[in-house]
């Protein structure tokens, strides 16, 4: 965890000027407002270009790594026409949109759709994106039934209305015996999952994959749900695997890291020439 937080913070105060602070049944935010533009630059949307469709969200956790659900990518799902596009509230195309092309799928090892266990993957992009912030994991993260945690997403607000814009709402972490029974499942009360519900607030279609977010950071991943208001939220607790996450993203942080500061030296030397031709040209004359 040392070295994460190590290469996260030179990764920041290089390259992203601080920026990064604390600040079916699976698929958006009922109730809830909109999201202001760049409140959740990290929020991703997934989109399938042959059908012009969007289809579940997820959060940049690396310049080219994105976390979300397994749920939204399964082996039958072809990458060709997937792409993913962030640092927008609006599902209609603007100038401050950034778009990459997915080109891999990692998903947890023993990820089970039948019983929702392990519902957790990492999605790989063509180009590193340096413009945006990544969002921060909440590892190590104490967290108590009655905390207040906020969910985001693009997905349905009712029955059939689906939101052009990212909305956001506060939620309320529950005992995770409440998304047990209304579930039914009783792997939803073990260590890989959280339980949030509100009054009038919950997610629905298009959702899956979206950040729940505690003080800024992502605690879980939207993984089970209902659209109705006051339904419960399950969500994949990032915390449990920690581990994993790191392991398929510290030698990426390295790599990309090092390409940048590469990038920042060819500008530097670039424009040391420059300057030393100017001073030779004025010497001249």
């Amino acid at each position: 965890m040392r070295h994460v937080l190590l290469f996260s913070l030179l990764f920041c105060s290089l390259f992203l000027n601080g920026m990064c602070e604390d600040d079916d049944e699976n698929d958006q935010i009922i109730g809830g407002t909109f999201a202001a533009k760049g409140q959740y630059p990290y929020m991703v949307y997934f989109r399938n270009q042959a059908t012009g469709r969007l289809f579940c969200s997820g959060t940049l956790i690396t310049p080219s790594r994105v976390l979300t659900t397994a749920w939204c990518f399964p082996s039958s799902l072809s990458m060709i026409d997937v792409t993913a596009w962030m640092n927008t509230v609006s599902l209609t195309p603007d100038v401050d949109r950034v778009v990459r092309r997915v080109i891999r799928v990692v998903r947890a090892p023993d990820y089970n759709p039948v019983t929702g266990l392990h519902d957790i993957a990492i999605i790989t992009l063509d180009a590193p994106v340096f413009s945006v912030r990544p969002v921060r994991l909440a590892f190590g993260a104490f967290v108590n039934a009655g905390n207040t945690a906020v969910v985001t997403g693009w997905g349905y607000t009712g029955a059939t209305q689906l939101s052009t814009f990212l909305r956001h709402s506060p939620i309320t972490i529950q005992p995770k015996s409440l998304c047990v029974s209304s579930f039914g499942n009783t792997n939803f009360g073990s260590q890989f999952f959280i339980c949030a519900a509100s009054i009038g607030v919950g997610s629905c279609s298009l959702d899956a994959g979206s950040p729940i977010l505690l003080n800024g950071n992502q605690l879980g991943i939207s993984s089970r749900s209902r659209c109705g208001g006051g339904e419960p939220v399950v969500g994949v607790d990032v915390r449990a695997y920690e581990r994993w996450i790191v392991s398929q993203s510290l030698n990426h942080i390295l790599l990309e890291t090092i390409v940048r500061i590469g990038q920042q030296l060819d500008i530097i030397f670039t424009l040391y020439n420059k300057v030393s031709h100017l001073a030779r040209m004025v010497s001249i004359y």
